[in-house]
């Protein structure tokens, strides 16, 4: 009996000694860094419109969520992981279903980037958030550049999304006219909004403060110590039954004050000129009658 209990401590001390080392080279590294993601490409966004919502210049005043979603926690192998990865969306769906957070009916921008990987150490890791900083970096530049339209923009961080959070913050133009229409940013539970505040600059005077501290929050397992684990564990999400009233309100706020307060900006050009026919006068060339602007259509 007594060998019994000895061998049998001896497992369990050997469990707790290999198991993640174990457990790491089952997961195994990947040896190459992914392509740095296109996000005129559909692939690489966890989720955007369907179609290009009404721009500023229509009424009410149209609002945009940029979503940083956070990296993935699910076990995977060391290093970064492409933006295309499933394991990304899995992340994604885990916030939404954790934290109740509903988005239909919402204008959505949440992209996918090279997420750093759980299972990479300190020194890896860290060089795997400066691929993801720069990814979100990007999805922020095309959005201001091609998606905003003049819109207002809300800018919700996930748990663990401070760095890319960063990231996205300096992409965002200073101009008076963008920053009467950002809406600041929500930021998980737990965080300073003062610290966030001094950052980000000014914010829409809808508001009294640009970081509103939310209650989405991340924890691994309580059990996690028993099972093989890396180095950053699963992590599951949750958030108070309030999170849907505090997003809409904080929407809803943003878009009656610039309706009330700001001059509607002009529809550009190029959002309803394609469609009509425009009869320019012939252009001719001095002392002779031949049009020379073309075909357009036009016997002149």
């Amino acid at each position: 009996m007594r060998n019994v209990l000895i061998a049998a401590a001896l497992v369990i001390v050997g469990w707790f000694a290999l198991k993640d080392w174990a457990f790491g080279l089952i997961l195994g590294q990947s040896e190459e860094t992914p392509a740095v993601p296109d996000y005129n490409s559909e692939d690489v966004w966890l989720e955007r419109p369907d179609t290009q919502p009404s721009g500023g210049w229509e009424q009410p005043w149209g609002v945009d969520l940029f979503v940083i979603s956070p990296p993935v926690s699910s076990p995977v192998r060391k290093g970064p992981l492409p933006a295309e990865d499933d394991a990304l969306v899995g992340e994604f769906d885990a916030l939404r279903s954790g934290t109740g957070l509903e988005m239909d009916g919402m204008s959505v921008y949440a992209p996918a980037y090279r997420s750093p990987s759980p299972a990479s150490g300190k020194r890896l890791r860290d060089e795997e958030i400066k691929l993801a900083q720069n990814d979100v970096a990007l999805a922020m530049k095309r959005y201001i550049s091609a998606d905003n339209q003049q819109r207002g923009l809300i800018i919700v961080a996930a748990p663990e999304t401070e760095p890319m959070l960063y990231a996205a913050l300096k992409e965002l133009p200073a101009t008076p006219q963008f920053r009467e229409r950002f809406g600041g940013v929500l930021l998980p539970s737990g965080k300073d909004p003062g610290r966030w505040d001094a950052f980000m600059g000014e914010c829409s005077p809808a508001f009294d403060a640009c970081a509103l501290p939310t209650t989405i929050g991340a924890s691994a397992s309580s059990l996690g110590w028993l099972l093989p684990r890396v180095p950053h564990p699963k992590l599951s999400y949750s958030a108070e039954s309030s999170l849907n009233e505090r997003v809409s309100d904080r929407v809803d706020s943003l878009s009656s004050w610039l309706d009330e307060n700001t001059d509607k900006p002009a529809e550009p050009f190029n959002t309803w000129a394609a469609d009509e026919v425009v009869d320019v006068a012939p252009i001719h060339r001095p002392n002779s009658d031949e049009d020379i602007s073309g075909d357009r259509g036009n016997d002149n």
